[in-house]
């Protein structure tokens, strides 16, 4: 899929030269022709240029002259499948996505529907809560499609997972469900997976993982769908299996300032006065990986929190790890939360 369509868009009164520029910035091998009311006319490639400075054609002639006046386009509701199928059956490598009006809306690519071999590993998001810390901004979205910058959080969320090679996702949905089931579809769109654990009923933070246990037979991720971060999840999975742990929870040092002086006594006597202490914690951080063993200890249609997940399998004295979240990590929880990470979120991905 392309950020941004505009930038391989030529208009039908561009020359040769014109749709060259653009062709060149736009990196994608081609540019697509529409006419002023954005609607697809046509293609060019740059072998359609090569092959036209060849045949002695002036680059101050019209780009319609050369251009494929055919192209092959599909409609926004395309399945992926058919999206594939009919790239393949045409040997194409680029395919305009238009409306019902032929108005050019997005270009899927072969790349876009070959996903690579990625990892074997499964992400399970966890996108079913209320947003109730956030109700003012979460009344008529789930708080996991707030947006953060220009993409939601889910988006930037599945977006940090596929820098990394994960391309298989579930989402966990229960509050207003169908805006993210509409909006991210199977995934196609954004070159990953996604299939849908639908809780009839809130699961809380683990019980909706039942639902998937007959799909995740690998190591997987868990993660919190109002967790903002550019983990380097590799590491955090490279470290699970390294150490064979059976769940190990992504931790976070927090750390909290006494807004008083601290005073220690015995026997009414004070042995010691610090002002202001700064108190060290470790926090759960919402994101854990997870063996597949551990789902049979989740309830089946039961509200159940991954904390008690979590506390089941140290009293089975199974491998409980932790592993130290040091990338940037937010819990978009409170309206403050929401308002830092949309300040930082412009120089973490640059």
């Amino acid at each position: 899929m392309i950020n941004n369509i505009d930038k391989i868009l030529v208009y039908s009164n561009y020359s040769i030269k014109d749709s060259l520029q653009i062709l060149d910035k736009g990196a994608k091998g081609i540019v697509i022709v529409v006419d002023k009311d954005k609607k697809l006319i046509g293609t060019v490639t740059d072998g359609d240029i090569r092959r036209a400075i060849l045949k002695g054609i002036s680059l101050n002639e019209c780009i319609v002259n050369i251009m494929n006046k055919s192209p092959i386009s599909i409609k926004q509701e395309t399945s992926r499948e058919k999206a594939k199928e009919i790239i393949i059956k045409n040997g194409i490598k680029d395919l305009p996505i238009v409306d019902e009006h032929n108005t050019i809306v997005d270009m899927i690519t072969i790349n876009d529907i070959i996903l690579p071999d990625g990892k074997e590993n499964s992400v399970v998001i966890m996108a079913g809560g209320l947003g109730t810390r956030l109700k003012e901004l979460t009344k008529e979205i789930p708080k996991p499609m707030l947006k953060v910058g220009n993409d939601p959080i889910l988006h930037h969320i599945i977006n940090n997972f596929k820098r990394y090679g994960y391309n298989k996702f579930f989402i966990s949905v229960n509050y207003k469900a169908g805006i993210i089931e509409n909006y991210f579809q199977d995934g196609y769109a954004y070159g990953v997976k996604i299939e849908y654990i639908k809780e009839n009923k809130r699961l809380g933070t683990a019980g909706g993982i039942k639902l998937a246990e007959n799909l995740l037979d690998k190591p997987f991720f868990v993660i919190n769908g109002d967790v903002f971060t550019n983990l380097n999840v590799n590491n955090m999975m490279d470290f699970h299996i390294k150490n064979n742990f059976h769940i190990t929870v992504g931790i976070r040092k927090q750390y909290f300032k006494i807004p008083y002086g601290v005073i220690q006594t015995k026997n009414n006597i004070i042995e010691k006065i610090e002002e202001k202490p700064e108190l060290e914690y470790l926090i759960n951080a919402g994101v854990y990986c997870l063996n597949p063993e551990l789902i049979k200890f989740i309830p089946k249609d039961r509200y159940f929190e991954i904390t008690d997940l979590i506390n089941i399998g140290i009293k089975k004295g199974l491998k409980v790890g932790s592993y130290e979240i040091k990338d940037y990590w937010m819990d978009i929880g409170r309206i403050e939360d929401y308002n830092k990470v949309n300040e930082d979120v412009y120089n973490l991905f640059k």
